[in-house]
This record gives C-alpha cells, sequence and structure tokens, in this order.
C-alpha cells in the first residue's frame, strides 16, 4: 500500500488559506480522476440545468396506498435542454422500472422518421471506489455492504432484453404531444411559474421541436410485417389453452417486454389476424386474414 503523500506550500491553490480550506492544485499528479468524484446523481442533477422538466408519467391518480396492484411501476422524466445537444435533438431522458436493477439514460432525436434513441447509457445511482491508501470513497458502509458483490445489480443479457426501447418512445410521445404549454405556460422547479407569453424563444422552439417529432412519430411508424402478425396470433391461439398468464407466456416466447407484446397483439386484432376486442368478453379467435385452417371458438384469455 502507497505511503500517503505529504503536501508543502507548492502543492496548493493558496498556500496561505486557513487549514480547513487548503485545496490540492487541480492538475496535480496526486489529484484524483475527477470521473470518480461525483456519483451518478451529480449527472441527474445537472440535467435540471436550463431545461424544461418534464416528468412524464408521474401518475398519481388511482393509487391506493394499501393496493400494491394500483402503484407505479415506472417513470420517464424528460428534459429538454434548450440549447440542443446536436442536430435533430428532441430530449434527454430519464427512465426508472421497479423490474430493472438500473436507471436508463438516454437522448431522443429526430431525424425526419420520428423520435429515436439516439444515446443509450444503463447505471447504478450509487458507486463508489478504493483509493491508493484502501479507504473507501461512495456510498456508506451499509449501501456498500448490501451492494458488493450483489448480481441483481450486474448488466446481463436478460437485462438488456427486458429495456422497453418502444415503450419508452411511446411514453415520451404521448408526453411531448401534450400542448398545454402554449395556453398556460411552464411550472418552474424552485421558482415562480411562467405564462406562454413569458416563455423564451429559445423555450418555445425547443418545445414545438418536440411536438412535431412526437407528431412524425405517429403518423410516421412503419407497420408490423405481415409474418409478424401471423406468427403472434398463431402464438397467442396456441398459449390461450393454458390460460391465465399468457401475456408472461408469449413475452418470453418472443423474447420482448410484455408491453411490447401487448402491442403486437392490439396490432394483429386490428389488421384482421385475431378477432376484435368484444367488451366484457377475454380472449380472442382466428381472425379472417389467418392463413390456414385454425377452430374458431374464442379462447378465454387473461390478456386482451
Amino acid at each position: 500500500m502507497a505511503p500517503r503523500p505529504e503536501f508543502t506550500d507548492h502543492d496548493y491553490v493558496d498556500p496561505d488559506a486557513p487549514e480547513g480550506e487548503l485545496r490540492i492544485r487541480p492538475d496535480h499528479p496526486q489529484v484524483r480522476d475527477l470521473s470518480y468524484d461525483r456519483s451518478r446523481m451529480r449527472q441527474l442533477n445537472d440535467l435540471y440545468k436550463d431545461a424544461i422538466f418534464d416528468p412524464s408519467w408521474d401518475r398519481t391518480d388511482g393509487i391506493d396506498p394499501d393496493d400494491e396492484t394500483t402503484w407505479q411501476t415506472e417513470r420517464l422524466e424528460l428534459y429538454i435542454k434548450e440549447r440542443a445537444r446536436g442536430e435533430g435533438y428532441v430530449s434527454d431522458f430519464v427512465y426508472n422500472n421497479r423490474d430493472l436493477p438500473v436507471t436508463v439514460y438516454g437522448i431522443l432525436i429526430d431525424r425526419g422518421r420520428g423520435l429515436e434513441v439516439a444515446e443509450l447509457e444503463l447505471f447504478r445511482t450509487s458507486w463508489g471506489y478504493f483509493d491508493a491508501w484502501g479507504d473507501f470513497v461512495g456510498p456508506s458502509e451499509d449501501i456498500k455492504r448490501s451492494t458488493r458483490n450483489e448480481p441483481d445489480q450486474l448488466i446481463t443479457a436478460d437485462v438488456l432484453r427486458r429495456i422497453p426501447l418502444g415503450r419508452i418512445v411511446a411514453m415520451a410521445q404521448q408526453s411531448l404531444l401534450q400542448e398545454e404549454w402554449r395556453a398556460e405556460g411552464l411550472q418552474v422547479l424552485m421558482g415562480p411559474d411562467r405564462g406562454p407569453d413569458e416563455l423564451t424563444p429559445d423555450e418555445v422552439n425547443a418545445l414545438e421541436t418536440g411536438v412535431r417529432a412526437a407528431q412524425q412519430t405517429r403518423r410516421g411508424r412503419p407497420p408490423l410485417p405481415e409474418s409478424t402478425l401471423d406468427a403472434v396470433a398463431r402464438a397467442y391461439l396456441d398459449e390461450a389453452a393454458a390460460g391465465v398468464g399468457l401475456l408472461k407466456r408469449l413475452s418470453r416466447r418472443f423474447d420482448r417486454p410484455e408491453a411490447t407484446v401487448r402491442d403486437w397483439i392490439a396490432a394483429a386484432r386490428r389488421e384482421g389476424y385475431l378477432t376484435p376486442a368484444v367488451p366484457g368478453k377475454r380472449g380472442a379467435g382466428p381472425g379472417p386474414r389467418l392463413s390456414g385452417t385454425l377452430a374458431t371458438a374464442d379462447r378465454s384469455t387473461d390478456a386482451s
């Protein structure tokens, strides 16, 4: 283990500063890599700077504190930076899901085809490291003990498959399409709200960029191939006989998030590969566009 260094006046920014205020020169070789000096929480907090913040799907209606099934399981936050990060920039986003061991951070852009994910980072918000003298720098000892060698914190192939990029884009689209700011202005964190006539040109331009990208996403999303719709319909009818848990089984079968499979089923109904949904009745039967001979009886399921 390396001995602790002894510093002289030459090592400090101001050697005449009081003992508790002495600071090592930032270019000093003993100053550690600053990428270790801040947690991811600093990175997340920096997103608020010069940004229009939208908590997006921060749902509070219909939540019963005593009923876990009503609790919010996911959250998408949008940070629309007034100073665009590059051509086609729309917003930064942060996505958290109770079933994911990581925070998902990324950037949305629009290249004329609607919202697309241009950058993606996965990380834990708490981390730490041991310095050259064996001292731990970072979270508390309790957090350190609870997370060290914890397999659930690792980024595995399974975790990567479970990140619902399509769902994130759809949630962002729905949020960006809301244009209440034109009539109501903006709510400002830690400051007075501003009316629509108080918005700066940069803010208006950033918000309108998001609206245009969301509208383009709605118009330009390519339809699912017929082969995919056919396969989804057949798998649906095949798994329906097993009863409860249909959506989960299909998710495993197609190796896609449940939200994606739910959208596929809806598309299969809409395009005639499955029978349309009937109010008050679960399940579906083969639709007129499904090739081959299948039983026409509806299959009772727990997903529509």
